[in-house]
């Protein structure tokens, strides 16, 4: 099912657009397949449906035939494209202090996503947790790394800093000069999609960093957060806590209300408004993940069914058996001949049915409808 009122800025459109000037993409063509309003991608607050921002950067990535494209284009653009969510992290003090920034200031580019930072005797991580059952989020995610990366290769003046990238998806066909530049530092397949950065990198003192400069930039980030409202509406917050609790076998209702402060009753009456119920919902969440790590992923078997839940492979084996109406390593080869023969037709999960309301202060988003491409990665 579609989703409604869960959004990402548009600007991203306005840079992609530009960025790849020189090829023969349709803009009101393309605005009209994903269902986004075409003017927003050139109003400073303008926002498309999640799905959309997905669904867009597959598009343009297709029309390029360049897989690997987008890693390449966001690992070169201009600072300050993004406006105050650059510089929140250019002109903060220390590296930790700008990946703090992000996590903070995340709802002023959308309410569907969240940034993780997370610190342990090694260094900090930096982590995207996957958006299940929103669209195939392939190529944004090469394009948000490429950017990602350029951001701590400008505030540390360094052309490689000593990173490493994690991506759980399947590394792209083609070969971009971002993967040839990370040589070592990049894997695919992975759990996560996240950026650790060692310990002794945390602390270094950023080259913008002005702290009067930063005082300004942090004001006008506030005024932002406030036009842009809450960090997350309440049905996305649960599909993203059932989400982040999957591997942990803490995946129950009792468990996940108590992490939202919520009671029981109230989370099962918003998933009942909308529809759907707290075993439904993790049911399809279960079943896009499993679809992801199979076709995306070469993680051994035991390791997805414990990623999403499971305790037992022969659990494991059953529920995708029922979801995909064959075996788990049948349909992972299945998806792997699929890929090798450039064949897009797959059987995958719909999208999970969320449904949330944007800030009246953001561009209102239209529902997207159910395209091929708007499926779980």
């Amino acid at each position: 099912m579609p989703l409604e009122g869960e959004w990402a800025r548009a600007d991203v459109f306005r840079v992609l657009r530009e960025i790849s000037s020189n090829s023969d993409l349709n803009w009101p063509q393309i605005a009209a397949r994903y269902d986004f309003d075409l003017a927003a991608i050139d109003d400073p607050q303008g926002v498309v449906p999640i799905t959309a921002w997905h669904g867009v950067f597959e598009e343009v990535a297709k029309s390029l035939d360049n897989d690997a494209v987008m890693f390449d284009l966001f690992n070169n653009v201009d600072l300050g494209c993004f406006s105050l969510f650059d510089y929140v992290f250019s002109c903060a003090p220390t590296v930790r202090d700008a990946c703090l920034a992000w996590v903070k200031f995340i709802p002023i580019r959308t309410n569907a996503y969240r940034i993780v930072f997370e610190e342990d005797e090694t260094g900090g991580y930096v982590e995207w947790p996957i958006l299940e059952g929103r669209g195939e989020w392939r190529q944004n995610m090469f394009a948000r790394v490429g950017w990602a990366a350029q951001q701590l290769e400008h505030a540390l003046e360094q052309q490689v800093p000593p990173i490493l990238i994690e991506l759980a998806t399947s590394p792209p066909r083609k070969k971009s000069a971002f993967q040839k530049k990370y040589q070592g530092r990049l894997k695919f397949g992975a759990s996560h999609n996240r950026i650790f950065i060692p310990k002794a990198l945390l602390t270094r003192p950023l080259r913008q960093s002005d702290s009067h400069l930063y005082e300004i930039i942090l004001r006008s980030a506030m005024e932002e957060l406030d036009t842009f409202g809450q960090l997350e509406s309440p049905l996305t917050r649960i599909a993203n806590e059932v989400a982040s609790n999957l591997a942990h076998g803490a995946c129950t209702l009792p468990h996940i209300s108590a992490k939202l402060g919520m009671s029981q009753r109230a989370v099962q009456r918003l998933l009942e408004r909308e529809g759907t119920s707290f075993r439904k919902l993790s049911e399809e969440i279960r079943r896009s993940a499993a679809d992801r790590y199979l076709r995306g992923t070469d993680l051994p078997m035991k390791e997805i069914a414990y990623l999403i839940g499971f305790s037992e492979l022969s659990t494991f084996s059953r529920a995708v058996k029922s979801w995909f109406g064959m075996s788990p390593r049948k349909y992972r080869e299945g998806s792997h001949r699929h890929a090798a023969s450039g064949a897009s037709a797959r059987k995958k999960p719909e999208a999970v049915r969320l449904m949330s309301v944007p800030h009246p202060a953001v561009r209102s988003v239209k529902a997207m409808p159910r395209k091929s491409s708007a499926t779980a990665d």
